[in-house]
């Protein structure tokens, strides 16, 4: 994955006079330039042949254009009774032929972008006039080797020296005070840099890309090093903190803040395949272990709470993570083009609960391009996941597949992406089903909750249909009843309105006029004690005793003549 930050100065150049280059006179690097100027009392503007020159007063001047095929160039401090005091804004940018200039002490300004991709200057020196060196000045000056700054700079703008591929090392001077972002961004050679003391606070990426630098010593009095200050630097093995610096410890080469709590920078090109956190470490700041390839093997302790952006981006030597509960947010690339990565467990992921504790935030890309992982299962603290987290890469160069979407990258370029293949997210209804659900590229989810809503919505679906049932038959039941089985029901029904001593006592004498099947229609409507009582009454009723269903109103035995009861009673 590229991380790219370019610097784009525009170009500003003044319009040359006809026939100025046939005019052009080049000189032997160091003599004065004397060709003939050509000046027009009412103009803003004049030219040497070689340079341009803008009015600022009376009395000065300065240079703001120079003819793009010079080689040597001397700027004089005075021209045709002007002193030259400032050199403007993209002054000699893409002077591509230029290789030395000298600059005189009358000078005291150098604009920004100044020198911008003057690609075969080889040696500067910026007179003790000039105080700040600003954005770009020397920006893309892929030749240059050597370079004085004046003993009186005090400020340094963002990318001055950025892209300088030749530079090996700079003297600041000990006036310098504020340095700006990416001041020595993808200086390649650079392999020896001391920082002023008076440097509170570096900005953001100032080492960036230095692959030749080997050590670093924090000043005495620095309070910030600046986001991802060391990222790409591959060679970088020693970090040491000054004596007095109230902020920073170095423990094992190793920078972390004077309590250990936030680690800073584990340095690249360390040899160590292993490394434990300490048990004081919250922190894991922005790029503190991008790029280190040697490293296999890190344990993170169960108080750490926090991954910074590309904390871990080109780690290839890992092989598989634990990532604590306590952790809250995996930054931005956090483990990006880990291709050694197989395993990731996040703690708390496979327990019944699904890992509950502080909501876990993870950034976009935070696993991107870990092409050997198959498989994580996510806990269900996980309230947010970024776009491209899991599941997705890059096509290969050779990958001709149109299975990928193209997206605009933070650096402005177009981005390929397409679904890992083979690759399973597991997790729980939310964050992590919503980021499948909302992902343009097909990835492959397994839900592990379980659906309580689901199951009390069907129980209760149940519970009603059943009730709806029951009501129906019993209504049915009704509705076909006979007029006899409608009469036994009335007889039954008045029955039990009767005190339960006295159908007892009535039953011994009298049949009654309804069967046992009506007694199970009333018992749907009776207490369920007293249900069991009008059982246990009816077992005493002899069968003999109770008549069918649909002779409900039939006759009464006719009684025995007195003679048939004499011969019974003789037989």
């Amino acid at each position: 994955m590229k991380h790219l930050h370019s610097f784009a100065p525009k170009r500003l150049l003044a319009a040359a006079a006809a026939g100025v280059l046939s005019v052009c006179v080049l000189l032997p690097a160091g003599n004065v330039l004397a060709a003939e100027t050509t000046t027009d009392s009412s103009s803003e503007t004049f030219d040497d042949g070689t340079l341009t020159y803008k009015k600022l007063s009376n009395t000065t001047v300065s240079v703001t254009d120079c003819v793009e095929s010079a080689t040597h160039i001397s700027i004089m401090p005075k021209i045709d009774g002007y002193d030259v005091v400032s050199i403007g804004e993209e002054a000699f940018a893409n002077c591509t032929s230029l290789q030395g200039l000298t600059i005189p002490d009358s000078v005291t300004e150098i604009g920004s972008a100044a020198f911008y991709g003057c690609t075969a200057l080889e040696s500067l020196t910026v007179p003790d006039s000039v105080t700040k060196i600003e954005s770009g000045t020397f920006f893309n000056c892929s030749a240059l080797t050597n370079l004085t700054l004046g003993g009186k700079t005090t400020d340094i703008g963002d990318m001055a020296f950025g892209y300088c591929t030749s530079l090996e090392t700079v003297a600041l001077p000990e006036t310098v005070e504020n340095m700006g972002n990416q001041v020595f961004y993808y200086c390649t050679a650079l392999d020896d840099i001391s920082i002023p003391d008076k440097v509170t606070e570096l900005g953001s990426y100032t080492f960036y890309g230095c692959l030749a630098l080997k050590s670093f010593e924090v000043p005495v009095n620095l309070e910030d090093i600046g986001a991802m200050s060391f990222v790409a630097c591959p060679s970088l093995e020693t970090i040491t903190v000054a004596d007095g610096n109230a902020k920073y410890t170095a423990v094992d080469n190793v920078l972390y803040d004077s309590e250990e709590s936030i680690l800073y920078l584990y340095p690249a090109g360390r040899s160590d395949t292993s490394f434990t956190l300490p048990d004081s470490t919250l922190v894991v700041y922005a790029g503190a272990f991008f790029a280190a390839g040697n490293l296999q093997q890190i344990t993170f302790d169960e108080k750490l709470q926090y991954i910074g952006e590309m904390a871990f981006d080109f780690c290839s030597g890992l092989t598989s993570l634990n990532i604590p509960k306590g952790v809250t947010t995996i930054g931005t690339t956090a483990f990006a083009d880990c291709t050694g990565l197989t395993s990731v467990t996040f703690d708390g992921a496979s327990d019944e609960d699904g890992g509950d504790g502080d909501k876990l935030e993870i950034g976009d890309y935070a696993f991107f391009c870990t092409d050997n992982l198959k498989e994580v299962q996510l806990p269900k603290r996980v309230s947010s996941i970024g776009k491209y987290a899991f599941g997705c890469t890059s096509p290969s160069d050779d990958d001709d597949s149109e299975d990928y979407v193209t997206v605009s990258s933070d650096s402005g370029d177009d981005l390929k992406v397409k679904a890992l293949s083979g690759f399973l997210l597991i997790g729980y209804t939310g964050a992590a089903s919503d980021y499948v659900k909302d992902c343009d590229v097909d990835i492959s989810f397994k839900s592990v909750n379980f659906n309580w809503k689901g199951l009390i919505f069907w129980a209760v679906l149940v519970v009603v249909l059943a009730a709806v049932v029951l009501i129906a038959v019993r209504i049915i039941r009704r509705t076909m009843m006979t007029a006899e089985e409608k009469l036994a029901l009335k007889s039954a029904q008045a029955e039990q309105k009767v005190p339960l001593m006295q159908r007892g006592e009535s039953s011994k004498t009298e049949e009654p006029e309804f069967d046992d099947g009506y007694r199970s229609i009333l018992a749907d409507d009776e207490d369920e004690d007293e249900a069991e009582e009008v059982a246990d009454y009816e077992q005493t009723i002899s069968h003999s005793q109770l008549h069918s269903i649909g002779h409900a109103d039939a006759a009464e035995p006719e009684e025995k003549a007195p003679e048939e009861e004499n011969e019974s009673e003789n037989e």
